[in-house]
């Protein structure tokens, strides 16, 4: 469906034109990880698994204290690569630190191959990792010069455009209250983890993501101050409904996608248990546990000899 407003009366003329630029892009770049689930054969990776890979792919983005960037990068590498082709589980852990490693040298990230094999315990050699990494790149023609479009693009777009609407009604104090980057970036990440989030366009999500932040403003900093906020608020969010109609989102996408976040950060916020877990065999040298307080107890202690 054609937008029913006319080209002139967009805001910030400069930044629709990127923006329509990237939708250009955005089917080669999105992914749908759902049809992994129909026509799958015996061994193969199942959402599920990918959920747990990515989880790993954030466990290994804190450990070697990386920006959120070669998180989501590594994460669409791998939805990419899981949808293009057929992988078999027993490949999936060297699929996962390919990626990581791929999107960290992208971003100019450098991270030594044998901590991160040996950290990760993917059970796998730095070349049997290498090996990966050259599949993965000439499967999605990574480094052949087309640009990678993630969803963490599309965000930084639209906040881009949120600010310099903030700017001309003179409400950016406001826009910086309510969607703060760092908080912003954490829900970003926590929704990654979830295969059905991820399945929907990368404009959906970052429209929809950026939705559920005014909606929690709304309902958490200005419950007493709602009036008083109506004006700014509605400027605000006049521009997310804007974006849905310059991106030609269908509505019932839209609103599957946002309740899904909704749900995924209510379950976050709430601190449920992660089904998925981080299995790490911790590997210790005889003098290391000799000198553990623990291993003490399986010893006598002499008593000390003065000396006269």
């Amino acid at each position: 469906m054609a937008p029913n407003r006319r080209e002139r009366d967009w805001p910030v003329p400069d930044a629709i034109h990127q923006i329509k630029t990237a939708l250009v892009r955005e089917n080669d770049s999105g992914t749908n990880l759902v049809a992994l689930s129909l026509n799958q054969a015996l061994g193969e990776v199942t959402l599920a698994d990918r959920d747990g890979a990515v989880h790993s792919l954030r466990f290994l983005k804190f450990w070697f204290n990386l920006p959120s960037a070669v998180f989501i990068t590594s994460t669409n590498i791998l939805d990419r690569f899981l949808t293009k082709m057929k992988v078999q589980r027993r490949y999936l852990a060297c699929l996962v630190i390919s990626c990581i490693n791929i999107a960290s040298r992208i971003h100019q990230y450098n991270i030594d191959p044998k901590i991160l094999v040996n950290v990760s315990q993917s059970r796998c050699s730095v070349k049997d990792m290498e090996r990966m990494m050259e599949i993965v790149r000439k499967k999605l023609e990574l480094g052949t010069g087309k640009p990678l479009v993630t969803v963490l693009d599309y965000l930084n777009q639209f906040l881009d455009l949120l600010q310099s609407v903030a700017r001309q009604f003179g409400i950016k104090s406001l826009l910086d209250m309510v969607i703060k980057k760092e908080f912003l970036m954490r829900d970003l990440e926590v929704i990654m983890c979830d295969s059905h989030c991820v399945s929907a366009k990368l404009s959906v999500i970052a429209l929809a993501l950026i939705q559920t932040e005014f909606e929690r403003f709304v309902s958490n900093e200005i419950s007493n101050k709602l009036t008083f906020y109506s004006y700014e608020i509605l400027q605000l969010l006049t521009t997310v409904v804007d974006l849905q109609l310059i991106c030609l989102i269908d509505p019932v996408e839209f609103t599957a996608c946002h309740k899904r976040i909704t749900d995924v950060l209510r379950t976050y916020d709430n601190h449920t248990k992660s089904f998925h877990q981080q299995s790490l065999l911790w590997r210790y040298s005889s003098r290391t546990i000799y000198t553990t307080r623990s291993s003490w107890n399986y010893f006598n202690a002499l008593h000390t000899i003065s000396e006269e």
